[in-house]
């Protein structure tokens, strides 16, 4: 009779501690970790961190009951935290194979083109002919894994890739001649074309690198069904014309299809 007490007694403790267990992991914020990256994440005139991407976060965090305020470094260092650290999400992180093991994966926020780009008056008309890296030099964010596709096309780092550790650097060192190729992606290139033009030039685009999507990253030790939960707040999102609200000021129309197509395509895979 003891033993079936105790058996009893064990079974009822397994079933009550999982929502229980969840609840608390609900009520202790995810430390929220980004960079500088407008328009998705930067720092506003009264030194918060905001964005469109951090907009649509904090809607998710509603919906989910959650809170937590972003917190904007370098890359780098958020990187090496969100690798070491329990109970934190970095975003917007580029999914790659490397990467996978890492961290648990919510997303995609972002799903577009990069392209490499230079000046129509160095490179010519015709520069979509062009052999590189012939004598040309390009130019990256260091931390990015962008950098590694231009490498594909023969560009080697001290001699003809300059890799650089601020955002905007390439675009500045482009309009002053002193590299001739950078990596655009598809959300920023209309804010990137406006500079270039009203320095006097016009950007040209060179060789389609690739197709990217970025994330929100958790580390390993946040629960699955967590991730679950925020993986379906974001979902809906895209479906109930949220993300569709918040990003339509700032990124190209198919951006924004390319999120409310995955988001519909999940929906009908998931029985009622």
């Amino acid at each position: 009779m003891n033993g079936t007490i105790r058996l009893i007694f064990a079974l009822l403790l397994t079933f009550s501690a999982t929502p229980l267990a969840l609840a608390a992991e609900t009520t202790v914020s995810v430390r929220l970790l980004t960079e500088h990256s407008p328009p998705g994440q930067y720092l506003n005139a009264q030194g918060e961190v905001s964005g469109v991407t951090v907009e649509l976060i904090k809607h998710v965090q509603r919906q989910l009951g959650e809170s937590g305020t972003p917190e904007l470094m370098p890359w780098g260092r958020a990187l090496s935290i969100a690798r070491n650290a329990n109970n934190v999400a970095l975003f917007e992180t580029v999914r790659t194979a490397e990467r996978e093991s890492w961290f648990k994966w919510v997303g995609p926020l972002m799903h577009y083109s990069i392209k490499l780009y230079g000046l129509k008056h160095r490179l010519g008309i015709e520069a979509t002919e062009l052999s590189l890296p012939g004598k040309l030099i390009a130019c990256s964010y260091r931390n990015a894994v962008t950098a590694q596709d231009i490498k594909r096309f023969g560009f080697t780092e001290g001699r003809n890739l300059i890799l650089t550790s601020k955002s905007g650097e390439c675009l500045d060192m482009l309009i002053y001649g002193r590299v001739d190729l950078m990596a655009i992606t598809e959300y920023i290139l209309p804010e990137y074309s406006k500079d270039v033009t009203r320095a006097g030039y016009e950007l040209v685009a060179v060789r389609h690198l690739t197709e990217r999507k970025r994330y929100l990253a958790f580390s390993p030790d946040v629960s699955d069904e967590r991730i679950q939960r925020w993986q379906q707040a974001l979902e809906q999102s895209y479906r109930d014309g949220t993300m569709r609200k918040l990003y339509q000021p700032v990124y190209a129309e198919p951006i924004i299809q390319r999120l409310e197509a995955f988001a519909r395509k999940q929906h009908k895979r998931t029985p009622d």
